[in-house]
């Protein structure tokens, strides 16, 4: 039945219909236009900026070099493809004199357990944030995004919080990142671009890595290790899982099944779509096919869908919904939680990704609230 509405009432004279009433809770459910646009243009901005201003360097792919990681065997399990040196990393440490409070931390570096060509990348570098008086605190493994220049601004948006809610966190620079950034590059320019190689190299290299220092941390008496992963981070972060059954948690923000989504179906994959053509690489399904062993959507996680959530926007710009959402389903739909958020907000703004994590970590890793 159809309802009427006073101006300026909330009586309404007639019951409402389900379909009625579904409609007017999306209505009072839904953002001001404005807030929603400014969102998008925020995210619009930053892809403009990175593309005009941070225009990486032209590289290519040679030939059919991309197939030597295409064998049958790493797509059946991608554990033998990220499998590394298979040992836990020697580790030296260092005192760390930057306070957050709460935590106490440590500058920790190991040769990296996959070589690259490149030598500055093949060391890893990388924090760890104790929990001042619990040792046996969850520890927070976190796969951070693409291009950080600075190690505070990963400090400030996820070490703080983290420490503070009670979790130990554990931070890894990724390849041709931050200290292990090549000379003459910037932070990040090198790890996704025309040269699929060496763009799946840098995934591998992360990885491999990654999971190295989360065995140091299970060899140095912490049981409980998870990992978060958010925007590049996030595809790393599902590749362990995929590599990996024992994550306590795996958490995912603003990232979807494919590289490949961003970079050739969004503004941000301008430059590097330019290149790819240029070397025969710009198709879709070439592209595919080359970056399917670092597609979190090619495989099915060994971690149980119910330590896993992804967190995504449904303003995004650069991590599609639809790429998000076929993620979800090809890994049998775990906890997904859609904000009203473009890319950026999700990952830095209050109310974002962290407001949703915490609470999930803490119920699977069974931190009490503080």
């Amino acid at each position: 039945m159809a309802a009427s509405k006073e101006k300026g009432s909330k009586t309404y004279t007639a019951p409402l219909s389900l379909s009625e009433r579904k409609a007017l809770r999306r209505q009072s459910e839904r953002p001001p236009r404005m807030l929603r646009d400014l969102q998008i243009q925020l995210d619009r901005f930053r892809v403009w900026s990175k593309i005009t201003w941070h225009r990486g360097r032209v590289l290519a792919t040679t030939g059919d070099s991309w197939k030597s990681h295409d064998a049958p065997e790493y797509l059946a399990d991608p554990e033998v493809f990220y499998r590394g040196e298979r040992k836990i990393p020697v580790v030296t440490t260092s005192p760390v004199r930057r306070r957050i409070a709460g935590a106490e931390a440590i500058r920790f570096t190991f040769p990296t357990l996959h070589k690259m060509p490149i030598p500055e990348t093949n060391t890893a570098h990388g924090r760890f944030y104790g929990v001042r008086g619990r040792p046996d605190a969850p520890v927070v493994l976190i796969s951070h995004g693409w291009a950080h220049r600075m190690l505070r601004t990963i400090e400030h948006l996820y070490v703080r919080p983290f420490v503070k809610a009670g979790f130990a966190v554990a931070f890894v620079s990724h390849p041709m990142h931050l200290e292990r950034t090549p000379r003459g590059s910037y932070s990040g320019e090198l790890v996704v671009s025309a040269d699929v190689v060496l763009t799946v190299d840098a995934f591998r290299q992360g990885v491999i890595d990654l999971i190295g220092a989360a065995d140091w941390l299970r060899s140095r008496g912490h049981k409980q290790v998870g990992v978060l992963g958010y925007s590049l981070g996030g595809y790393l972060a599902g590749i362990m899982a995929a590599v990996r059954g024992d994550w306590s948690f795996v958490v995912i923000g603003g990232a979807g099944h494919s590289p490949v989504s961003p970079i050739l179906d969004t503004p941000l994959g301008t430059n590097v779509r330019e290149d790819l053509a240029l070397c025969g690489m710009g198709d879709r399904a070439s592209l595919q096919r080359a970056w399917t062993i670092i597609s979190p959507g090619a495989f099915r996680p060994k971690v149980p869908k119910e330590r896993i959530l992804l967190v995504a926007g449904l303003y995004d710009q650069i991590m599609l919904p639809r790429s998000v959402r076929r993620l979800w389903n090809v890994w049998e739909r775990p906890d997904l939680h859609w904000l009203r958020r473009s890319h950026y907000t999700l990952l830095v703004l209050n109310g974002g990704l962290l407001s949703h994590a915490i609470p999930f970590m803490r119920d699977r890793s069974g931190v009490p609230e503080r």
